[in-house]
């Protein structure tokens, strides 16, 4: 009977390991078919041709920048900016430009540029940044200290030619620039000179009045009457324009050490020559130096000038 039993058991046990090496599991416990389960991501097409140049990053080619498009020898191109920055008493670099004559010739001239050029150096100084202050705002700078723009320029004008109101203010009211013009008294409404509207209306526009004497003599020779030449025009221009005149043009730009110091004792507060600098300090405040634009210059010898 024990035997039995033992034969039975083993048969049995038999059997179950033959049925766990064949892999079979309860019917319950079957993972479902491929069929029945969703992939997690659509199957994708094998690439073509086509699609393969289309799986191609997509790359941004970078123009390359041409040494061409600006020049080292000109001042680069700044946004204008109405930021304007305090600057302390003392010396100051400030580009100051003298224009005679704003018309045209049958060739080029020393005093005379041309309304088309005039009309590309403004343009041209716009662009780069410059904003035009009369001279008054310079000086007030270098005595006290003042608020000026990030590239200031003092555009000033000698004798007091028409052609200044009729070419040159058109332009410099298209840029929002201001000049300071220089007058010979006994010029006024004479010939091809402005006349008393004329130099009111630029006054109205925001330029500024100086005195270029009385009549124009070099104040370096005998016989002229300084106190005319100076102090008398002083008194003319403002009694006529009802503004102060503040600065003094040398005819000629000629002076001496002790004509200076008649400029400043009549009453100016400083006064104006030619030069080549445009650094201004307080001692050569009663000659300050002016960059004479000629009419042969081009656009690059024009830049030169402003450093």
């Amino acid at each position: 009977m024990i035997k039995k039993a033992a034969l039975l058991v083993f048969i049995i046990g038999a059997a179950l390991l033959l049925l766990g090496r064949s892999g079979g599991v309860p019917a319950q416990e079957l993972p479902p078919t491929r069929s029945a389960v969703q992939p997690p991501h659509p199957a994708k097409p094998l690439p073509t041709a086509t699609t393969q140049r289309r799986l191609q990053p997509t790359v941004t080619k970078t123009p390359r920048i041409s040494l061409l498009t600006s020049s080292p020898i000109l001042p680069p191109k700044l946004t204008p900016t109405r930021q304007w920055l305090y600057h302390s008493p003392g010396e100051l670099a400030v580009p100051v430009l003298l224009y005679h004559h704003v018309a045209d010739t049958d060739e080029p001239r020393r005093y005379f540029v041309s309304p088309e050029t005039f009309e590309t150096q403004i343009s041209s100084l716009h662009d780069w940044g410059y904003t035009a202050i009369p001279l008054s705002l310079l000086v007030e700078a270098m005595l006290n200290g003042a608020e000026l723009p990030p590239r200031p320029v003092v555009i000033t004008f000698d004798d007091g030619y028409r052609d200044v109101y009729q070419n040159a203010l058109p332009v410099m009211q298209r840029y929002g620039f201001v000049g300071t013009i220089y007058i010979i008294v006994e010029q006024i409404g004479v010939g091809g000179y402005l006349n008393t509207r004329q130099i009111a209306q630029l006054i109205e526009q925001g330029w500024e009045l100086g005195s270029h004497s009385q009549t124009h003599a070099n104040l370096r020779k005998s016989g002229v009457s300084i106190e005319k030449e100076l102090t008398g025009s002083k008194e003319t221009l403002e009694l006529l324009f009802d503004t102060p005149v503040r600065s003094f043009s040398y005819p000629y730009g000629s002076a001496t050490p002790a004509i200076t110091q008649l400029v400043k004792a009549s009453g100016f507060r400083s006064a104006v020559g030619i030069g080549a600098s445009v650094t201004h300090r307080t001692k050569n405040l009663y000659y300050l130096s002016r960059n004479e634009v000629q009419g042969t210059f081009d656009l690059v010898t024009f830049a030169g000038l402003l450093r």
